[in-house]
């Protein structure tokens, strides 16, 4: 076999087509060759930003050593997980269900077939922090399937055999006249970090979903109220946030969300930017506002195409050397900033504001703006992929600042963007997902259905022109042919993923029973009894995994 990536249009793919790993794209010829040559598959799936990725890259798979004993065992197949997010969505959900931490890059071995018997993340080319080195994984592993096939195979069945009670349902939606949500509700509250805001006691994402569920209590619960003003505050104030040249980074690698890793990634700007909008109209807090609008411009500016907005820009820039260096554009002197250090305080070089106060903020704001005409940095790397899925986000993002500011040109750009995604993605009532500079890729998944339709429910909101009503239908109507079987959802047309977490992004099935629950009816959707069951008893075995279906019951609910 020979490294088939250069015939790949996805950056992150062609990042690695000189490596001397013998990479091969996903599909269905590599389960064949597989199948045919009694060989298991290891499968590493990234995208182009992700800093850990690059590492692992540069550690194991540009080192000839190591890609000769993974050539040697394995089949390796490299996934760009935004062109398969329902490849990515099983394989991460594998991860979760053996106790293990998701993430990128993830890294799992399968047999043939694709049924995993062991996974993880990132591995070191030495051990070291308690994690094996990768070749020894890799050696481990293969010999594993060589000299004990079944031992193997017994791994990947006990899998399956989860899975099957897993999806298995008894719940009715029926039964939520007796479902506590605020008990549920609980279990969210348990994951605050009271005093640092964000979930958890580590790194700190986002993690929107959850944000929004805990919206519908923030008048009623204190404790809740509490925690998201200082969760906004820290979004606006820390690390976090590219306080000179505007937009959200992909997380803060601490608990005090100081020190972040740089990449920034369209979905995580829409979500921020409407999370932060939603919270302005709960308090009036103008800095909320103002950093949604800056984040808003920003991608506008930087991220905007002839055919839409692209995904992703990078977390590593080029040095004067000529290395890659993570974060090395955004580096400033200390000289620099002068003039307004009694209002900041650099945490291993990284800006984090004092106070979370709006007219300081506009103080600062003026001496930012200074220092970013003066950068002559070369801007970090971008991946010009446009993805339907979050291009809707984003519309969704433009159409709340627009009602929020009553602004005609946030709704102007949001109607050009809806336009350039008809152009581009969508003929006849059928959708794909990514286009690469024109050239379309006709993957679809139902995370494109699902916020391509809540989108358009958004400007029927707005609007009032019955057209999207017409349009959503239509959608409505193809992706329930598309993504169901025996009455069920799913979300890929293989329809092999039936159900898993919210990760960053809202789980589309909780996008599309919102959908179902709100509008069914007028959308013509039919014989959706099962899917509605099925969701809500997702939902009431395991609520603090599906935030986006809790918040969607609870907005019927609450109708």
């Amino acid at each position: 076999m020979q490294n088939e990536l250069s015939k790949e249009k996805s950056l992150y793919l062609k990042q690695h087509e000189n490596n001397p790993v013998v990479w091969q794209a996903y599909s269905e010829e590599v389960f064949e060759k597989a199948k045919q040559l009694n060989m298991p598959i290891f499968f590493s799936i990234g995208y182009s930003s992700c800093h850990w990725c690059h590492v692992m890259a540069h550690e194991s798979f540009e080192n000839q050593v190591a890609a000769e004993i993974l050539n040697k065992y394995f089949i390796p197949v490299k996934i760009d997980r935004e062109e398969f997010p329902g490849v990515d969505k099983r394989y991460q959900f594998y991860l979760h269900a053996t106790g293990k931490r998701g993430g990128w890059p993830l890294s799992v071995f399968t047999l043939p077939d694709g049924r995993p018997f062991f996974g993880g993340t990132y591995f070191p080319p030495k051990p070291t922090h308690g994690l094996p080195a990768f070749t020894e994984i890799v050696v481990q592993l293969g010999k594993l399937y060589r000299e004990n096939q079944n031992e193997a195979e017994k791994y990947a069945n006990n899998f399956d055999a989860f899975m099957q009670k897993f999806t298995s349902f008894d719940g009715k939606m029926a039964d939520l006249e007796d479902f506590d949500f605020h008990t549920a509700s609980e279990d969210f509250s348990k994951m605050f970090d009271a005093e640092f805001g964000g979930l958890g006691n580590d790194a700190k994402f986002p993690n929107t979903p959850v944000l929004n569920a805990m919206l519908y209590y923030y008048d009623t619960d204190l404790y809740v109220r509490d925690f998201m003003n200082l969760t906004a505050d820290m979004l606006c104030t820390s690390g976090i946030y590219d306080h000179v040249n505007g937009g959200f980074y992909r997380y803060a690698v601490d608990r005090h969300w100081t020190v972040p890793h740089f990449e920034k990634m369209l979905y995580d700007n829409a979500q921020n930017s409407v999370f932060l909008l939603e919270m302005f109209e709960r308090t009036d807090n103008m800095l909320y506002f103002r950093v949604a609008e800056k984040t808003i411009d920003f991608i506008l500016h930087e991220f905007n195409t002839d055919f839409g907005l692209i995904a992703a820009m990078d977390a590593d820039s080029l040095s004067d050397d000529g290395k890659l260096i993570e974060g090395y554009y955004y580096l400033y002197s200390e000289n620099a900033l002068e003039p307004v250090k009694d209002m900041i305080t650099l945490h291993e070089g990284v800006i984090n504001i004092n106070d979370a106060n709006y007219e300081n903020y506009i103080r600062l704001e003026k001496h930012f703006d200074l220092l970013k005409d003066t950068n002559t940095r070369e801007k970090p790397l971008k991946d010009t992929k446009i993805i339907l899925s979050q291009n809707m986000l984003f519309c969704k993002a433009l159409i709340k600042m627009f009602e929020v500011s009553g602004k005609d040109f946030y709704l102007e750009q949001a109607t050009a963007l809806m336009n350039k995604m008809r152009h581009f993605h969508m003929e006849g009532g059928r959708l794909f997902r990514i286009n690469y500079a024109g050239e379309v890729m006709h993957h679809v998944t139902l995370e494109d259905y699902a916020y391509t339709i809540d989108a358009l429910l958004e400007f029927l909101h707005v609007t009032k022109e019955r057209s999207f009503m017409a349009e959503a239908s239509k959608l409505t109507r193809t992706a329930l042919e598309l993504f169901t079987r025996d009455g069920l959802l799913y979300l890929d047309t293989d329809r092999t993923v039936a159900d898993t977490f919210d990760d960053s992004m809202p789980n589309p099935i909780g996008v599309f029973t919102g959908i179902l629950l709100n509008y069914g009816d007028a959308l013509g959707a039919e014989d959706t009894d099962k899917i509605l069951d099925y969701t809500a008893d997702r939902l009431m075995k395991y609520a603090s995994g599906h935030p986006t279906l809790f918040s969607q019951f609870m907005r019927y609910i609450s109708k």
